[in-house]
């Protein structure tokens, strides 16, 4: 019987943990402008005032995939002395627990649920939890599957979105 990456690591412990909350900076009408451009994406509501305004919303709001930049990835502003071998200073969805980098790591999927538009001026708040660890074994060794869920509210603590993270984890190969 082979033994468990989850056991040997010690994560399993981690299951249900909040991984912390982080807020961002309030929302500008030129972040909505920019995030909808960068998407291509040339609704007018995302724009122009008037036609914000006469749509369904009643004013600018930002498209639905704004509201993970509303936040931005917590921990990611690091000079580039703090960042990892890979170049990142931390990566959504892989937790922030001990030993977590010793493996690689590809994301599995993200699911999403929108729930209200963020805002000009809205201050976006993420949690998140790690809802689930599991393994398997695959052709190249362990696999590890990590799911967090985050959870993105508005400075009045409304819920604006849910995202469930997979990631795949397996041990990286000596070199």
């Amino acid at each position: 019987m082979s033994v468990s990456l989850l056991d040997e690591l010690g994560w399993k412990k981690y299951i249900g943990n909040d991984t912390g909350s982080y807020t961002g900076e309030p929302v500008s009408a030129r972040d909505i402008r920019r995030y909808a451009l960068a998407i291509d994406d040339p609704n007018p509501v995302y724009f122009d005032d008037q036609a914000a305004k006469n749509g369904k919303h009643g004013g600018l709001t930002a498209p639905l995939g704004y509201v993970i930049w509303a936040v931005g990835v917590p921990g990611a502003e690091k000079s580039v002395k703090e960042l990892g071998e890979d170049g990142l200073a931390s990566f959504i969805g892989v937790p922030e627990i001990p030993g977590v980098w010793t493996l690689g790591w590809v994301r599995g999927g993200d699911e999403f649920e929108f729930f209200k538009p963020v805002r000009v001026n809205d201050r976006v708040t993420v949690s998140g939890k790690i809802v689930e660890m599991k393994e398997k074994d695959g052709k190249s060794g362990k696999l590890v599957f990590v799911t967090s869920e985050f959870t993105y509210t508005n400075q009045d603590g409304e819920l604006l979105a849910r995202q469930r993270v997979a990631m795949i984890g397996t041990p990286r190969k000596e070199s």
